[in-house]
């Protein structure tokens, strides 16, 4: 084996792992409710921050939509749209871990 080909598998490995670590860690997970005129939706960054919006447009037939983040029980963020778009962002707990520290994501409209 060359000096030469030995650089370029390491060349190759080295790419393809940063390929791997920024593809995966971006957006972790991501949801829309909803429609258009009037909905709601959650993106999970890096696991450890999460943005909501709710939107509610002229001819929807409600008159809002909102999100909210809760995590053990407490309200952590609640947004409410009446005529146009609305956001907001959470961190993660980074010191307790557990079921009952998972952040929640929930949406309503009416």
């Amino acid at each position: 084996m060359t000096i030469k080909s030995k650089f370029n598998k390491k060349i190759t490995a080295l790419v393809l792992a940063f390929t791997l670590t920024a593809g995966f860690g971006s957006v972790a997970y991501a949801a829309t409710f909803g429609n258009a005129k009037n909905g709601a939706s959650s993106v999970e960054v890096l696991q450890v921050k999460y943005d909501g919006a709710a939107w509610n447009y002229s001819g929807s037939g409600y008159n809002w939509a909102s999100f909210k983040y809760s995590r053990n029980g407490k309200t952590l963020l609640t947004k409410t749209a009446y005529n146009g778009k609305v956001t907001g962002s959470v961190w993660d707990d980074l010191i307790h871990w557990g079921d009952e520290y998972t952040t929640e994501f929930g949406w309503n409209r009416g």
